[in-house]
């Protein structure tokens, strides 16, 4: 187990952060699945990790924007965007190279579904068929 005073690397593929109390999966949905989502299918995402009780938990789920927000941290980063100057600004212990854009739990109307950036460390309105350069990173309560 690595030393970080914020995040706990739990050895398992899961990430915890010891300020929200929350657990992350370590890999988003992209590097674990190897291609984009839209929002309609971060629900099968969340369902499979759950049926097959990924780190032993079978209460997976998709985030707030609230608590994406708490992983964008402008002073870190993780690495660049797939072929773009664009740094993905969230603590190094997580997987490397995964998607700037992450899907939350938070509809917008019956098309639209919030989600975070994590270049900018702004919250964005997809229609919830897009796919584009977009994933998510499921979490859990921790405690």
């Amino acid at each position: 187990i690595m030393a970080n005073p914020h995040y706990l690397d739990n050895g398992d593929g899961t990430i915890t952060d010891t300020q929200t109390g929350l657990m992350w999966m370590k890999k988003d949905s992209y590097l674990q699945n190897g291609h984009w989502i839209n929002w309609f299918e971060t629900q099968d995402y969340i369902r499979k990790l759950n049926d097959q009780g990924y780190a032993q938990y079978n209460d997976w789920r998709l985030p707030t924007t609230k608590e994406l927000k708490t992983l964008y941290d402008p002073n870190k980063v993780n690495s660049s965007q797939l072929g773009k100057e664009m740094k993905i600004h969230i603590d190094p212990i997580f997987e490397k190279n995964g998607s700037g854009s992450h899907w939350s739990s938070e509809e917008n109307g019956r098309y639209n579904a919030f989600g975070m950036v994590f270049n900018t460390g702004t919250r964005f309105n997809g229609n919830k068929k897009s796919r584009s350069r977009k994933a998510t990173r499921a979490v859990r309560n921790s405690n």
